[in-house]
């Protein structure tokens, strides 16, 4: 794949989460545009020594077939079969408990793993503004699906140990956030 088609291709994903996710907005007082989130997750990607394009992709589209009215298929036929396995990983069925979600995880290719850690570290920035009641449960999810993306294994592969890397910063910062939000909530007020 040349070097503007790979261009072409970010550049497409990005024009379709722009679409797809217009109108849309976080969550909290700040109504940021929801675009900014996949935008996001996709720089916090870049952040991975071992990273392609297909991944980029994957981390602008994350969220289109969970939270907008584009099918796999249609992201299948645009992107690839490979972006659409990951999007799929990332996409918590409707009905489907963060339980069932998170048990699920284990069984994901590293590239969905990657992703993920960037997803959660944006989330529980980008959340801080939120009531600390509904944060609560916020970052019960994010730590459940922490704790299985932690289970990666620490052999040679120089891209397991970058994942494992992240996965520990992650898990810090979700660590501080919750005793933040502990320390603030009525639970502690008791």
């Amino acid at each position: 794949m040349s070097e503007d088609s790979s261009i072409g291709r970010i550049k497409e994903a990005v024009a379709l989460a722009k679409k797809f996710h217009a109108g849309q907005v976080r969550k909290g007082p700040k109504r940021e545009a929801f675009f900014n989130h996949p935008r996001r997750v996709c720089k916090y990607y870049l952040a991975f020594e071992y990273k392609s394009v297909d991944g980029m992709v994957a981390a602008l589209c994350h969220d289109l077939i969970e939270d907008t009215s584009l099918t796999i298929e249609e992201l299948e036929g645009l992107f690839g079969l490979e972006v659409g396995k990951v999007v799929l990983d990332l996409t918590k069925p409707y009905g489907v408990s963060s339980d069932a979600y998170a048990a699920k995880i284990n069984n994901w290719a590293l590239e969905s793993k990657k992703i993920k850690l960037c997803d959660i570290e944006d989330n529980i920035l980008s959340s801080r503004q939120i009531h600390s009641d509904q944060r609560v449960s916020m970052l019960v999810k994010w730590r459940k699906y922490l704790s299985q993306l932690g289970k990666i294994s620490s052999d040679g592969l120089a891209e397991n140990k970058e994942v494992l890397q992240k996965w520990d910063a992650v898990s810090k910062l979700a660590e501080k956030e919750w005793k933040h939000v502990i320390a603030g909530s009525e639970f502690s007020r008791g």
